[in-house]
Order: structure tokens, then C-alpha cells, then sequence
């Protein structure tokens, strides 16, 4: 089950290898702002989901289930902030920081290759947050690939 946790966390770090792309759409406040709320319904609760599940028991002394749990963590609150600063009308330059924060963890979770997989409780929201920041992208500048 841990296996499938970090596969999956890894698999969606991967599939949004696309943030180099381009800037696509010119900003537009309230699309950016329901696609927020859309990133914000797909994480909220993963973490405690996660830990609430049947299988943490046997896994909660791994720190890589430790390093999982605290990357929901960080991108349920980074993207509750990009949400929030959007409904209070910042723009592009303001919330750049929280997305680029969002991409930054899915980046981070790549660490756990092969480690986990994860269950069917984790593997619908994370492939909806998958899609949205895909979605997001568009609005954004590039974002620089790091080498490793």
C-alpha cells in the first residue's frame, strides 16, 4: 500500500513535468479563481485521509510516509493561500509565489519513487489536482526545470 502512496504522489510529480511550457492564456481573474477552488476540493483532507486510512497503522514509523503525509500537507495549504489570494482579487504576480510553491512539491514528491503506491482513496483527488494545475499552467509564466 505505501508503495502505491509514493508511486502515485510520484506518477502526478511527473505528469506535471509540463510547467516549462509556455504562458498560454492571458489572465483571466475568475477562470484562475475557479480553477483555485477545484485544487483546493481535490486536496483538502489527503493528508488526513492518509492517515486515517486502515494501512497507516503498519506504515507510520517510515519517514518516507512521514515525507508523503507532510507534502499533502504543504499543498493542501498552498493551495487554500493561491485560493484565497485570488478571491481577494490579487492577480498573476501575487499568487505566482503559491503556484510556483505548487509545483515545486509535486517536484519535491519524486524523492519517493518506487517507495509507495498509493491507494484508491489517494490516486481520484491527486489525478483531479493533476489536471487542474495542468489547467493552471496555462495562466502562468514558465517555471524554470531544475536539474538533479
Amino acid at each position: 500500500m505505501r508503495r502505491a502512496i509514493l508511486g502515485s504522489l510520484v506518477a502526478f510529480a511527473c505528469l506535471l513535468a509540463f510547467d516549462a511550457s509556455a504562458q498560454t492564456e492571458k489572465w483571466n481573474q475568475a477562470k484562475v479563481s475557479a480553477l483555485a477552488g477545484e485544487l483546493v476540493s481535490a486536496v483538502s483532507g489527503l493528508q488526513n485521509a492518509l492517515m486515517a486510512s486502515q494501512q497507516w497503522q503498519t506504515w507510520s514509523g517510515e519517514s518516507s510516509v512521514w515525507g508523503v503525509t507532510d507534502d499533502l500537507r504543504l499543498m493542501e495549504f498552498e493551495a487554500i493561500s493561491l485560493n484565497a489570494d485570488l478571491a481577494k482579487g490579487a492577480g498573476m504576480n501575487q499568487t505566482l509565489p503559491a503556484y510556483m510553491r505548487l509545483q515545486q512539491i509535486h517536484r519535491e514528491t519524486s524523492q519517493y519513487q518506487g517507495q509507495m503506491d498509493v491507494g484508491a482513496f489517494l490516486a481520484p483527488p491527486l489525478a483531479k489536482a493533476k489536471a487542474v494545475l495542468a489547467k493552471l499552467a496555462a495562466y502562468y509564466p514558465p517555471q524554470p526545470k531544475l536539474t538533479q
